[in-house]
Order: structure tokens, then sequence, then C-alpha cells
């Protein structure tokens, strides 16, 4: 995987190694600074996952993306600080580990529901993300923030489209709401308790998530509906 990456970046045109051609006065250009900063983040990103948080080098994360160390440090001054970037990267492309779906239809509140559940299961369950939450867990104790930033991957992301489809189907008496922001959290908690268990090596196929998914989002539902009058 890391061979590949250091073979496209090598190689496109678009994300030139270090030493190619630069501006004036020999200084890279912007779009070929902001270029090296993405193969860095690709190239760490492969090496992270494949090697595990201790088992990849500054030396092999520079190597990997044909650039020098010095201008790797001048970037990032420590591993540390290259994960901490790569984790905020990585999890902010809506093209990583897959792509993200489109927004759900926000008119039918089920189905809008069940497609945010299953897009963050889907995505929780992937092995990269696996692999990096668990990297971050087992460094939780030296880097507590680093844990934070990855538990729940693919879940608290969403937390705004949930929030914002309760709200809109509160207004209109169908369910009832009123702490759209605690239901969002509650809601995509208990959606989230299969990538915790994916964290720890147990994953359940795709049928089981599915209907453990479908079960949760009916469960969720039926707690938001107006209770008669006694």
């Amino acid at each position: 995987m890391v061979a590949d990456l250091a073979s496209v970046t090598s190689t496109n045109p678009r994300i030139p190694p270090d030493g190619a051609a630069r501006g004036r006065g020999g200084r890279p250009t912007k779009a070929q600074a902001s270029a090296l900063d993405r193969t860095i983040s690709e190239c760490a990103l492969a090496l992270f996952l494949e090697h595990g948080y201790e088992g990849t080098s500054m030396n092999a994360i520079a190597a990997a993306a044909h650039t020098t160390k010095p201008s790797l440090y001048a970037r990032f001054p420590t591993k540390e600080d290259v994960f901490r970037s790569v984790i905020g990267w990585a999890l902010a492309r809506r093209d990583w580990p897959l792509p993200e779906p489109p927004p759900p239809d926000p008119e039918n509140l089920e189905e809008a529901l069940r497609a945010i559940a299953h897009a963050a299961v889907r995505r929780s369950s992937n092995p990269s993300v696996i692999k990096l939450e668990q990297i971050a867990i087992s460094h939780a104790a030296r880097y507590p923030d680093l844990a934070r930033r990855t538990y729940g991957t693919g879940f608290w992301p969403r937390k705004q489209l949930v929030v914002d489809l309760l709200v809109r189907h509160a207004a209109t008496g169908v369910i009832v709401a009123d702490s759209p922001e605690t239901l969002a959290e509650l809601f995509l908690g208990m959606v989230g308790a299969q990538s915790r268990l994916a964290s720890f090596g147990i994953i359940r196929d795709t049928d089981d998530q599915e209907r453990l998914t479908d079960a949760a989002v009916q469960l969720f539902l039926r707690s938001l509906r107006p209770h008669p009058a006694a």
C-alpha cells in the first residue's frame, strides 16, 4: 500500500516530489507546497495504518513522500504532530475511507435516520478506520486527545444532521424532541455500539449490522412519538 502511494506521488504531476520545479527564487509555489502537504499526509496515513504508530518513523514518512527530512520537520516538529494532523485530515475527508453518500431526504424522518445510521456504521466498520481508532486508543493514556478525536469516527460528524432532522419534524408535531442535541447524541451513541465493538476486533457480519442498526432506529423513533393524553 505504501509503495503504491509513493509511486503515485512520485509520478503524478499534480504532486511533485521535493526538489521539483519551483517558483521564483527557488522557493516552492503555493500549489507545490499544498501538493507536498497532501503527499505527506497520504504517505503518513498509509504508514501508520500498515506499521502502527510506534513502527512508523519520520525517516520513513519523508522517504515515502519523496521529500527531505528538513522539509518534513519544518512542517511537523515531531511524529506526534504528524499523527495529530493526519487524524484530522483523514476524518475530515468525505472520500476516505469510502465516499460519503449524499444527504438523505429530510422529509422522511425514518428513512433519513436509517440512512445516517447505516452510513455511519459502514464507515466505522471499514478496516482502515478500525485500525486508526485502535492506534489512537492504544496511545490514549499518553495522548488522550488523539483517542477523543477518533472515538466514534463516522458518527459524531453526523450529529448536526440528526439535530436538524429532529428540529424539523418536532415543529410539525409528529415527534417530541425537547432537547435535540442530547437526543442526537443518544441516537448516535446507540448506533455506535457496533463501532466500539469493532475497535476490539469484534466485527459483526453485514446482515447483523443492518438488523441491529434498523432496530436502533425503530427504538429511537418509538421514544419520540407523542404519548396520548391519559
